[in-house]
């Protein structure tokens, strides 16, 4: 019995593998649908301010453009969804002050500012470095004539921060960034009815205040075409050269604590503390190739495993993906494995590797780096993390599914562990392979594995679901304060990426009676030496040495 309804089915070339969005069936199916980029590039800018009556419910919610607008005071909650703009003299924090690229051997490249997408958007907003609040407009778009792509040579930089505050905190409380997460697209821009996805005013789309709902203003673009939208523009996105490694430096007045994580090959990264208090962060990688999952599975022709993974998942009352009251068989039920990367979803993915024969539906690229998700500051959770500016590390692979913080460490075994999942196949039927890359905070990782001032050493291994090693090729080294560890070219489906830690034993302190070593570098020593006179008959002969002898049949006169 097929799995997937054969009228859903993709081949390799009938639809764009950048984006991928199947339509839904009939009623009595259950969707997935994976794509990494869809949570950085779904929402626009734009800054809310909730209000409460006297029961505590919420009487209005006003779009600001501003702290100070009318209507915009701190009374119960404001949360801001901000698109980073280039730094300026009025943007001088939470601001991207360069973009960069280079070809694989080295060469820098001209990158030319090519404007913003979209300039004055509807829910644009002021920044407030006073109160962490970052300035909310349009992406970045720059020109690299020498990194053309299929679409031409413009790129698309979205970087996002994502912050709230509340009265249940503290009635004058700063703004406390959630997250950020960035992104690098390759795009062209079409002219068109689009529209694009705000963040809601309207009370009744909030049973809580812990709700945050999006929009959608104007006419719906077709599914899965535009990275960012307006209602006039769509910047439609292309798949990105693998050959360039690009960059991004941030100015950063919120601070960055803990790990990132992200989509990216061989990430060189920085992050600076500044005499003001800022912190620089420089990012540098190449784009990877990532599988894409959109798939849809009769109820009836389900795998146990996927039927008991969602016997036990609420639905969340939302009537998207279904209600507590409308059983699995009664609906089409569609869902989004993006929101996170943890273990549940990881074993929601793995229950669904027999439905889309282990193989991905396409192949998009991607260069992105996120925060892991914070509700509340993480600072003071583990004191090594205030080490290094607070700044952990980077995990980075090109797996469908992983765990977004750092790798688990058996301390008795000096073992860190890093669970991956992907499909086993390409979506044109090739072996997929694996990449993985951990930079780790030199100070941070000595902290966190009691580790001493000598030099750490590591070797990686791939251990496959089955518990056989999978060959790849790994590189260790430590290099300006990061622990950096990568493993290239194994293969999935569920493999655990295996670090052993080692550190060398100091060298042993000289002895104080030892006899020291004479070296090119040292002073030539001034040694004492004699004289005596050796006869033998009437033959006599001055022999001159530190402790001199006479020669066999000679005695000493």
């Amino acid at each position: 019995m097929a799995l997937v309804s054969p009228s859903l089915a993709h081949s390799a070339d009938s639809f764009d593998e950048q984006h991928l969005a199947s339509p839904a069936p009939a009623k009595n199916y259950q969707g997935y649908l994976l794509q990494d980029s869809a949570e950085i590039t779904r929402f626009n800018s734009g800054l809310i301010s909730f209000k409460l009556n006297a029961a505590q419910s919420i009487e209005s919610i006003t779009a600001c453009s501003s702290l100070s607008q009318i209507g915009c005071e701190f009374t119960a909650k404001q949360f801001y969804r901000a698109i980073l703009q280039k730094c300026d003299s009025v943007n001088t924090v939470d601001c991207i002050t360069n973009v960069s690229a280079k070809t694989d051997d080295g060469k820098e490249l001209d990158v030319q500012p090519a404007g913003i997408f979209a300039d004055k958007g509807k829910f644009d907003f002021q920044g407030d470095p006073s109160q962490n609040l970052p300035a909310g407009g349009g992406a970045i778009l720059v020109k690299i004539p020498g990194a053309p792509h299929a679409g031409g040579d413009l790129y698309l930089i979205k970087s996002e921060m994502v912050g709230v505050r509340e009265t249940r905190n503290s009635p004058t409380a700063k703004f406390l960034m959630q997250r950020m997460q960035t992104g690098i697209f390759a795009v062209a821009i079409e002219k068109g009815s689009f529209g694009y996805m705000g963040m809601s005013t309207d009370p009744k789309q909030y049973p809580s205040l812990d709700w945050l709902i999006g929009t959608m203003f104007g006419q719906a673009p077709a599914t899965g075409t535009c990275i960012m939208s307006t209602e006039t523009e769509c910047a439609k996105g292309y798949p990105l050269p693998q050959n360039i490694a690009f960059g991004l430096q941030f100015r950063m007045n919120n601070q960055l604590n803990g790990w990132l994580h992200g989509r990216m090959k061989a990430p060189a990264i920085t992050l600076v503390k500044e005499s003001a208090g800022t912190q620089l962060l420089t990012v540098q990688a190449n784009a990877i190739k990532v599988p894409l999952i959109d798939v849809w599975v009769n109820n009836d022709a389900m795998p146990a495993g996927l039927k008991n993974y969602y016997a036990n998942v609420p639905n969340y009352g939302s009537t998207a993906i279904g209600t507590k009251d409308q059983p699995l068989s009664e609906i089409a039920l569609r869902r989004d494995g993006n929101g996170s990367n943890d273990a549940n979803t990881m074993k929601e993915f793995v229950n669904w590797l027999p439905v889309i024969g282990d193989k991905a539906q396409g192949m998009p690229t991607a260069w992105m780096l996120k925060t892991m998700i914070s509700f509340g500051d993480t600072s003071s959770e583990n004191p090594c993390f205030a080490k290094s500016n607070g700044f952990a590390g980077v995990v980075s692979t090109n797996a469908a599914q992983y765990i977004d913080g750092p790798p688990t460490f058996n301390k008795s075994e000096g073992l860190l562990d890093y669970k991956v999942a992907a499909p086993h196949l390409t979506s044109t039927g090739e072996v997929f392979k694996g990449t993985y890359d951990l930079v780790m905070s030199s100070v941070v990782a000595r902290c966190l594995y009691g580790f001493s001032k000598a030099p750490i050493g590591a070797t990686i291994s791939i251990v496959s679901e089955s518990g056989e090693p999978n060959v790849a090729t790994t590189l260790v080294r430590e290099k300006d304060g990061f622990l950096n560890l990568a493993a290239y070219n194994f293969t999935f489906s569920s493999p655990t990426v295996r670090v052993k830690l080692t550190q060398e034993a100091p060298a042993p302190a000289p002895s104080a009676s030892a006899t020291p070593t004479s070296s090119p570098s040292m002073a030539p020593v001034s040694v004492k030496k004699s004289s005596i006179t050796c006869v033998k008959g009437k033959t006599s002969k001055k022999v001159t040495a530190v402790n001199p002898k006479c020669p066999t049949g000679y005695k000493k006169k």
